[in-house]
């Protein structure tokens, strides 16, 4: 039905990929919808590991296992077999009819790691057959046309931005001057987010007038702490009826804010 992109114009701590994580694993949880959380970062961990214990992951060979993920869909790719619904066949249940997730392909050179990444458009369009949404943790860059491919792409951009004046400055003139986000949803999401900053949400609205709202995610150690324990389900579950005031429950809520503007856009109805 859709695909929603997670992704910043510039390298560094930016937070889009916990971010991701957070709201497709809460729409999971919150909304009767399918979803496909696909890492598009190769030789990346995070999040595969935020919904299982990263010895785990390695013990079982799961980062090589070319039955499973990123490089099972390649090779699919590359002998003309994909179809729309071998690709549920090649990922992770981790909400049984809500949530799957796709590894990250293991890419030796660069050249393979354009190969995985010019792939995606394609991998997304027939997923999108299958699952209601296609949630995409994109590489951060502006500049490889790969990456613009699968942004001009998308249905929905969240658009995960940092803290920190200067490079918040950067990172908007890069958004504005790609003509791909022309006339595109754009969810502006500061990543990492401090409330006590000077640099919160109501100085930053104030200081640039988006032409989007404005969301944020909490910086919130117990919710990194479980992405490293592979118990990111546990975590969610286990407050999301927290108190708002509360440390998580301001987290869940943040995200929550996230998730019904991704609903609200799509229309999706329960």
């Amino acid at each position: 039905m859709a695909k929603i992109v997670f992704w910043s114009p510039e390298q560094g701590t930016s937070g889009s990929t916990h971010t991701a994580i957070a709201v497709s694993s809460l729409m999971g949880i919150t909304h009767k919808t399918s979803g496909l959380l696909i890492d598009a970062n190769s030789n990346s961990k995070k999040i595969a590991s935020a919904f299982t214990l990263y010895d785990d992951l390695v013990n079982a060979n799961s980062f090589n296992d070319t039955n499973l993920g990123m490089n099972a869909i390649m090779r699919l790719i590359k002998s003309n077999k994909l179809s729309p619904d071998i690709i549920q066949n090649y990922s992770k249940p981790v909400l049984k009819g809500r949530l799957d997730i796709l590894y990250s392909a293991i890419a030796n050179t660069v050249t393979e790691e354009r190969e995985n990444l010019l792939s995606m458009p394609l991998i997304a369009k027939n997923a999108d057959e299958v699952y209601d949404l296609v949630f995409i943790d994109l590489p951060k860059t502006t500049t490889d046309d790969s990456t613009i491919r699968v942004l001009e792409q998308a249905d929905i951009v969240v658009c995960v931005i940092p803290q920190e004046i200067e490079r918040l400055t950067n990172v908007l003139k890069k958004v504005e001057s790609l003509d791909s986000l022309k006339n595109k949803k754009i969810i502006y999401t500061l990543g990492n987010y401090e409330s006590g900053s000077r640099y919160n949400i109501f100085n930053v609205k104030l200081k640039y007038k988006l032409p989007e709202p404005l969301y944020v995610l909490p910086h919130n150690y117990l919710f990194a702490d479980a992405c490293n324990d592979g118990n990111i389900l546990d975590f969610l579950y286990k407050n999301i009826n927290a108190p708002a005031k509360d440390y998580n429950g301001e987290f869940i809520l943040r995200t929550t804010e996230i998730v019904e503007e991704i609903v609200k856009t799509l229309k999706i109805k329960e």
